[in-house]
């Protein structure tokens, strides 16, 4: 089945329309910490003044729409406007039409040696997640089967799933068992900061007893003294993991990192791009858990074969986000090597909101009673009209 049209889109689908107002004791509602680089010298945290649900989820603005010659369709999305539409149909549109959408593997190949000379950098990494996207929706209408199942996977086993936000004792009232943090003080704030986050994971860890797992992600905003630091303090509250520590790009280290603290388990790789960084990071043996996110790596293709990269190094992989598509979820339930599934921004709603009110592609499951499981319609099961999705550029 030949590939006629392969476009990028604009996104403007009928929003879910929120009910129930919110709480007003809702203290991060507005707010999150951001823990990039510039909060080092930001003094270890800085706040960027938008409502972080919406702001996450609004810059999902860039779809792709794969249409074969019967006139069938997929479709797949990520974010960052106009450079991403713009290499979706400069340079991997027409690279292949014309070409049978079955071969995905053959596809995806073709569609990395275009951009190679460009770089894996997160602009055409987030092209290719899109294209590659809606390449796995087509073929699954095609064969009338939902994207798991063509992976191998089932639903029978439902997956634990955790969420992430620091209003833990909502996330307790929406029936979440699992929960991860942010911490809002990094290295400038020196043992002034250590003792505030340890006092909100001790807090938290009272809260939520010691039968459930508990996180924390600092942002990319520690450097390797901070981390140590922040491990030994944390140790006597069982933390699952300590998420993106440092700045993305410096594996070095997080090979010195991984020396000083070799008990510590170490997760990252929302930030990286390409199955390199991951391959890289599985032979030196230097993280613990990886987590890429589907919509920004480049797609399914490449994250089945980080999976199975993890998999012969004896690493989970949890999707970053992972709840908050259907693309993550089918890939969550249908490779084996992925344990648990995230719930944050774009699932989760402001205090005494309930989940169904959250705003969201058509035909995406919520959480519902602890767990969370995709659609058995074809394809990914969203509910969506091509009308939708008009194109990007007029």
């Amino acid at each position: 089945m030949k590939i006629t049209s392969v476009i990028a889109t604009k996104i403007e689908y009928p929003k879910v329309k929120q009910k129930t107002s919110s709480r007003k004791d809702d203290k991060f509602h507005g707010q999150i910490a951001r823990g990039t680089p510039m909060s080092v010298n930001f003094g270890g945290r800085y706040f960027h003044k938008e409502n972080t649900q919406d702001a996450s989820f609004s810059e999902r603005n860039v779809g792709c729409i794969v249409t074969c010659e019967d006139g069938t369709w997929g479709f797949g999305f990520s974010d960052r406007g106009a450079i991403t539409a713009s290499i979706i149909n400069d340079y991997l549109a027409p690279n292949i039409i014309g070409r049978n959408v079955f071969e995905s593997e053959k596809l995806f190949d073709i569609m990395s040696r275009t951009l190679s000379p460009v770089g894996a950098n997160s602009f055409s990494a987030r092209a290719l997640s899109a294209v590659d996207l809606a390449i796995w929706d087509l073929k699954g209408k095609l064969l009338e089967k939902p994207v798991y199942e063509l992976l191998g996977g089932s639903i029978t086993e439902k997956l634990p799933i955790y969420a992430s936000s620091n209003n833990t004792e909502w996330l307790k009232e929406l029936g979440f068992d699992n929960f991860k943090r942010f911490a809002s003080w990094g290295p400038r704030d020196g043992i002034r900061g250590l003792n505030k986050i340890e006092k909100e994971i001790s807090d938290t860890r009272d809260l939520i007893g010691y039968d459930s797992e508990l996180m924390l992600d600092c942002w990319l905003s520690l450097d390797i003294e901070s981390t140590v630091k922040l491990s030994e303090r944390l140790k006597p509250y069982k933390l699952k993991w300590i998420e993106d520590a440092l700045i993305s790009e410096s594996i070095t280290q997080y090979e010195i990192l991984r020396s000083r603290i070799p008990s510590e388990t170490l997760a990252t790789g929302e930030h990286w791009y390409t199955v390199y960084p991951f391959f890289h990071a599985a032979s030196k043996g230097i993280i613990d858990i990886f987590q890429p996110d589907i919509i920004w790596v480049g797609g399914l293709t490449p994250t089945i074969k980080i999976v199975h990269i993890a998999e012969s190094a004896g690493i989970d992989v949890i999707l970053h986000g992972g709840g908050g598509t259907v693309f993550g979820q089918h890939a969550s339930y249908g490779l084996a090597g992925i344990p648990m599934i995230e719930c944050s921004g774009p699932v989760i709603t402001p205090i005494g909101v309930p989940l169904n009110e959250k705003d969201r592609f058509p035909g995406t499951p919520v959480p519902n009673e602890g767990t969370l499981i995709p659609s058995n319609a074809p394809g990914f099961g969203l509910e969506i009209k091509k009308e939708w999705f008009p194109p990007f550029f007029n």
